[in-house]
């Protein structure tokens, strides 16, 4: 089944100008708002173009809301008239990942041409995450155009940088805090896959995931030293077998796993459909058969993640010139990513309580887990409400995000921040799009996920 085939109440709204809105996304497309690490390669005039693009785009938006820019990044505040009311943020960044160089030739279409053929939209930031700049401001701007008026305050927050730093995130939640604003709750981009609940238990029910926390990320260097010398007496081992063993330690030992509230919360919600044992058996009661749920997912490649913290090798530096001669210095890379209640003093108190005292270990980089946001909420339930009119029969269940985004920056304004982006393409076209080759969306998606945004601006803020 394709996702498009869940698509419902696609005659909503229906005065709603979709053409209009596929010229908009393909024009912001065209500006080339590229991220980089060294910013001195970017052209900030792409991107205030694109400030301007908007302005003249959405006028009704930018003349009723306050407009604050903070570097690049932008803040506009729609009040709302019910000051009792906690704000929402609609949240999407400007910035996209860099074209590699040399596979221009690759695309279809130029990859900032935002070209419309075929049934799609094409060029980078046409899922990442551009759609949902454009989608958040056609909704707003539906609204006010249709003589809606706000009740509920509702802030728009595009950053300049989620790629590669989040400064821009980082500077307008700091100065909401300054204010004192306290959010209802925040939309992100993520989540959104369409998949099968078998590994669940329940054969034949689909489910999407609402994001609710993000992982953590560390980046653990381990050194170990050695003088090196002729390969023909390893009397005292070699840098590279005590590195090869502490690695081998860290891997044999992990973290202890844990079934999250949100775990807990998707299997009271899919048990009426779990069939299949032991697991329709352990849903019954989840607090009594806690260890078998973990390790049923322990077992799943697709749900091992939702329960442990994960440890990858991904680096180790040269060994020896020659076959015959043993290395010195050796380091090597393990890439974790934290799942709460693991933080990064913790993983690292583990690792080195496994590892040769010779072997150093530091981060190279870290973040700790973000904070898990209230699944009972306003929020996560109008979300998924909403999302449950336009896309029958898939369930909405509450994980983490696989990747990073900029909704862990408002996490101390809000206990409801959400990762999801209403654009359900297909798995295969976000597969190759998303910071790839050809990434494109198709129109269907994209005029359905704007659908979603004026519908949960309508049940939520007027």
């Amino acid at each position: 089944m394709k996702n498009v085939d869940l698509f419902q109440h696609e005659n909503d709204f229906p005065d709603f100008d979709g053409e209009r809105a596929v010229r908009h996304l393909s024009e912001a497309i065209s500006f080339e708002t590229t991220g980089y690490v060294d910013t001195a390669r970017i052209r900030y005039q792409e991107f205030a173009a694109l400030h301007d693009f908007l302005q003249k785009s959405f006028p009704l938006v930018f003349r009723n809301g306050i407009l604050e820019k903070i570097g690049y990044s932008l803040l506009i505040t729609l009040p709302g008239s019910d000051k009792s009311l906690k704000p929402a943020l609609f949240m999407a960044h400007q910035d996209v990942v860099p074209v590699i160089a040399g596979t221009e030739k690759d695309w279809l279409h130029p990859p900032f041409s935002g070209d419309v053929a075929d049934g799609f939209i094409w060029g980078r930031g046409a899922m990442d995450i551009k759609e949902m700049l454009i989608g958040i401001l056609e909704a707003a701007e539906y609204h006010l155009c249709s003589g809606n008026r706000f009740r509920r305050t509702v802030y728009l927050a595009f950053g300049e940088d989620e790629e590669t730093r989040s400064t821009g995130a980082i500077g307008i939640s700091k100065l909401l805090k300054s204010r004192g604003e306290e959010l209802e709750y925040v939309l992100d981009e993520g989540a959104g896959d369409v998949t099968p609940a078998m590994d669940y238990g329940a054969p034949g029910i689909l489910v999407c995931p609402i994001g609710i926390y993000e992982k953590g990320y560390a980046d653990l260097k381990l050194s170990a030293k050695s003088r090196g010398g002729h390969s023909s007496n390893p009397f005292r081992g070699t840098s590279l077998g005590v590195l090869s063993k502490a690695i081998t330690a860290i891997l044999d030992h992990p973290l202890p796993p844990h079934l999250p509230e949100c775990v807990k919360s998707t299997l009271e919600q899919l048990a009426p459909d779990i069939t299949e044992e032991p697991m329709a058996g352990y849903v019954r009661d989840i607090d009594h058969h806690t260890d078998d749920i973990i390790n049923w997912f322990l077992a799943r490649e697709s749900l091992y993640h939702q329960v442990q913290t994960t440890a990858a090798p991904t680096q180790i530096s040269t060994g020896a010139p020659s076959g015959n001669v043993m290395p010195q210095d050796m380091e090597a890379v393990i890439n974790f990513r934290l799942a709460p209640p693991d933080t990064p003093a913790s993983l690292l108190e583990h690792c080195r309580k496994w590892v040769d005292p010779g072997v150093e270990t530091e981060y190279v980089q870290c973040i700790a887990p973000s904070t898990p946001s209230e699944i009972d909420s306003y929020g996560f339930h109008s979300l998924r409400k909403v999302l449950e009119h336009y896309f029958a029969p898939l369930k909405f269940i509450p994980v983490q995000n696989r990747g990073a985004t900029d909704a862990r920056h408002y996490e101390a304004l809000c206990r409801c921040c959400l990762r999801f982006g209403p654009f359900l393409e297909e798995e295969d076209i976000s597969a190759e799009g998303i910071h790839g080759t050809n990434e494109r969306i198709s129109v269907r998606a994209y005029l359905q996920g704007i659908r979603v945004l004026i519908k949960l601006m309508e049940e939520t803020c007027l």
